[in-house]
């Protein structure tokens, strides 16, 4: 038996090729204020703190690095005017191949503790006539909590813990999405 499980995983595994670096995209916020821009994010294995590697500020403004499937170390230090208004670290966030994520998996961390957020993006990848859609966050009473923060085909939604509503104004039927949790440090995605 042990000749043909062996025999079976040689054949199994001889095509096998590496998988695709996937993207880690940052977005950090302070509140409700998004700080990507002034904030340098480097990232470690987890456990290390020796030979980060800086994510780099991209056009559509998170900042983005190529990453093979793992568990990471994020550091954050958000300057300005030549001072630093804060240093933060998040361990242990797991880098895998999410389904709907389409290799581009976002992390959004909060210097204000009690935050989190909610990435928003249509089930199937935009085309030129789905990119015209916004996402706003309810609270039960109706009233506006946060606005969509556009992002690389998707929007974020940055809001203190706690469950709302979501509505997604698109060029044809609205949509909403009722009692959607918001969770303290964490970044939800839901599709629509």
């Amino acid at each position: 038996m042990t000749p043909t499980i062996l025999l079976w995983l040689a054949l199994t595994t001889a095509g096998a090729q590496p998988a695709p670096p996937l993207a880690l995209d940052v977005r950090v916020f302070r509140g409700a204020v998004e700080v990507t821009a002034e904030t340098t994010v480097t990232v470690f294995p987890t456990g290390t703190r020796v030979n980060g590697r800086a994510a780099p500020l991209v056009p559509s403004g998170e900042r983005q690095l190529p990453l093979t499937a793992g568990q990471y170390d994020l550091q954050l230090v958000q300057q300005a005017d030549g001072k630093v208004r804060g240093i933060a670290w998040t361990t242990l966030r797991l880098l895998v191949a999410y389904p709907g994520e389409r290799g581009r998996h976002l992390e959004v961390v909060n210097f204000t503790k009690g935050w989190g957020a909610l990435q928003i993006r249509p089930e199937r990848p935009a085309t030129d006539a789905s990119l015209a859609w916004s996402a706003r966050l309810l609270r039960k009473d109706g009233s506006e909590v946060a606005r969509g923060v556009p992002g690389q085909g998707y929007q974020v939604l940055v809001a203190p813990a706690g469950l709302y509503d979501v509505a997604i104004s698109t060029p044809g039927q609205p949509v909403r999405l009722h009692d959607v949790e918001v969770k303290e440090n964490l970044t939800y995605v839901r599709a629509f």
